[in-house]
């Protein structure tokens, strides 16, 4: 698959936008008024018209930032032979292809941006597996109250929560949003479904219940009224009661191995289970979201990272527009399939569910009982081959992944911005610096910017590794020649450097999603390859060896998590708080090694720590 590289480079990041904190400044209903969160009379959706289309960046422009990117990451002859190509590019088919994407915007339908059908196309054509490099994971806060943070009454309050927000949004009763909304209908009663060579979203938004997994079982639960309203918090916890007490023995192995298939492994065992078992399937299909229920207590962050991102396949359904997991001793986590959106629409809706969770415990309701059904399961001989063949496949990959959480104390936001850099300038620094302390070379390195801001926005990327990062890693080396004011300089120049990079990705005139609409409208006609892109050169930089998010959010707890998206990459979800720095690194041994990076990044960590605080770190390193 061409567009793979671009595939794997695509990432959540949350970015702290004006709408979400306009959203936070409305008086806040209590849940006792109609179980809505807000009662806005403005129109959630009102100001979508008002949204810009997002922009098609000038060719110039693109090739220039291009080049600026990879420019770290080769050697003088390499780039001289790519900046060839880039000119062949631009004076010959280029031109072309940019005005037959210009002409195709014109086609679209207004809500839609020159990216959507690609990128859509780019998601549901990719055949791997959507495990671990497509599913990034979220611990939620606990509730501050002990007394709740068992998994019945965690599972009570959150759901409860969940479901005022989903009726909040379903009946336009939250604020107008200032992003593009065209993602907000899939976060609820959505399925990725696979198919032969193209897989395709199913959404039913008549469904009123949740589907709830325990020991490989699956409980379908009537959470919505014939009318759509909430069932009572006594009701909830009641069914969660009921399914916690299940007696039935676990599942040898649950059907959610399958959806950790690769695709086109998955796509014929999915048609059979469609034929033997269609209402089980429907009802998955339909449900509003995922409750896993884990049988398993986690304590400690690693666990507790790993639970969120990929936990037990036989207690998961990987291709669910979101599962809410929750361990026996009541650790909330979430994850999301991403194809339908991104971190910002789970962020903003984690941030109003958690803040109710923690506030109203009760929701006003009838305490009917609520319908708690087992979904049969009817597997054939060969469905129960299969699934033990999953078993053993999915197991592999999941042990071969390494996850190791790492966390600096007394360094962070605040020496930064007292420095007068830009903190994530800085994070993005610490792992180029322990990159090339670790492996001694620049590399592609993925950092995902929101463009939610124009109509059908997604992401961008921000290529955080630059001449600006590698001159700084080059400084601080033990044997290099800067001087204290020396390297405050380049830190400095970094950080403008980085805000530039930052801003021009956030209102679209960043490079690679332009160019990935160039190849995709040539492939699209039947073009021949591009040189530009198939040359070895151009590897270096669209193949991820550091991919790397960063969230911060009142909900959330430890750091966002993902898999690396290459083999011998590294997946580095990162925090940078007020006096530690945080992330998780994952990657995939011999081929790489989280410990080894980590090694990088604590040295890493005191050395910038050093210089921010008016100290040279060779003295500091000496003493």
């Amino acid at each position: 698959n061409e567009y793979k590289s671009y595939l794997s480079m695509y990432r959540v990041h949350c970015v702290s936008s004006t709408w979400l904190k306009n959203l936070g400044q409305t008086a806040r209903l209590s849940s006792a008024v109609g179980n809505y969160l807000y009662n806005s009379s403005e129109g959630t959706h009102s100001l979508q018209e008002s949204l810009p289309r997002l922009p098609i960046p000038t060719l110039e422009d693109s090739c220039n930032r291009y080049l600026d990117a990879i420019r770290p990451i080769l050697n003088n002859v390499e780039f001289t032979e790519t900046s060839r190509l880039v000119s062949d590019f631009k004076n010959g088919i280029g031109p072309s292809l940019h005005a037959e994407l210009k002409e195709y915007e014109k086609t679209l339908v207004p809500a839609h941006s020159y990216i959507h059908d690609a990128w859509s196309e780019m998601y549901f054509t990719d055949r791997s597996s959507i495990l671990i490099n497509q599913i990034p994971g979220l611990t939620i806060q606990d509730d501050p109250d002990p007394y709740y943070n068992t998994q019945v009454l965690r599972a009570t309050s959150l759901v409860g929560s969940i479901l005022k927000y989903y009726i909040t949004l379903r009946d336009e009763k939250l604020p107008p949003i200032k992003s593009c909304t065209l993602p907000f209908p899939y976060l609820f009663q959505t399925s990725r479904i696979p198919k032969k060579e193209e897989d395709v979203l199913s959404r039913n938004p008549e469904a009123k219940h949740i589907v709830v997994i325990r020991n490989g079982h699956y409980f379908a639960v009537d959470v919505l009224d014939d009318s759509g309203n909430i069932k009572s918090s006594n009701a909830l916890r009641a069914a969660f009661e009921a399914i916690a007490h299940d007696t039935s023995p676990p599942n040898p192995v649950g059907l959610g191995y399958f959806t950790a298939l690769d695709r086109d492994s998955w796509t014929p065992r999915r048609v059979e289970l469609d034929r033997t078992n269609p209402l089980t399937m429907k009802a998955i299909d339909d449900a509003m979201f995922v409750v896993c229920l884990d049988d398993n207590s986690v304590s400690g962050d690693k666990d507790v990272l790993f639970n969120g991102l990929i936990g037990n396949p036989s207690n998961r359904w990987y291709d669910k527009c979101f599962e809410l997991m929750i361990s026996k001793n009541g650790k909330a986590s979430i994850h999301w399939e991403h194809s339908w959106g991104d971190g910002a629409v789970i962020i903003q809706m984690l941030n109003e569910v958690y803040e109710d969770s923690i506030k109203h415990k009760s929701i006003a309701g009838i305490d009917d009982k609520i319908s708690v059904k087992h979904l049969n399961l009817n597997l054939s001989p060969q469905s129960k081959t299969d699934l033990f063949e999953a078993k053993e496949l999915v197991d592999k990959a999941v042990n071969g992944m390494d996850l190791i959480p790492f966390k600096f104390e007394g360094f962070g936001k605040a020496d930064c911005k007292k420095f007068g850099v830009s903190p994530d300038s800085i994070s993005q620094l610490i792992f180029q610096i322990a990159q090339w302390r670790y492996r001694n070379n620049a590399v592609g390195t993925y950092e995902s910017c929101s463009t939610s801001a124009f109509r059908s926005g997604r992401t961008e990327t921000i290529r955080s590794c630059s001449t600006h990062t590698k001159n700084c890693a080059l400084a601080f080396d033990e044997d290099h020649p800067a001087t204290l004011d020396d390297i405050a300089k380049l830190l400095k120049l970094n950080s403008e450097n980085h805000v530039n990079l930052c801003k021009n990705a956030a209102i679209g005139q960043g490079f690679d999603r332009h160019l990935f609409g160039l190849r995709w409208i040539n492939d699209r006609k039947g073009g021949s390859p591009l040189p530009l892109f198939t040359h070895p050169n151009h590897s270096k930089l669209s193949t991820i060896r550091l991919s790397t998010s960063t969230v911060v959010a009142p909900s959330l707890q430890l750091t966002l998590v993902f898999g690396p998206v290459s083999s011998d990459g590294l997946g580095l979800g990162y925090a940078m708080n007020s006096d530690n720095f945080m992330t998780g690194v994952t990657s995939f041994p011999p081929y790489s090694s989280s410990a080894e990076f980590i090694t990088s990044l604590e040295t890493t960590c005191r050395d910038l720590h050093a210089v921010l605080t008016g100290k040279n770190f060779k003295s500091v390193r000496a003493a």
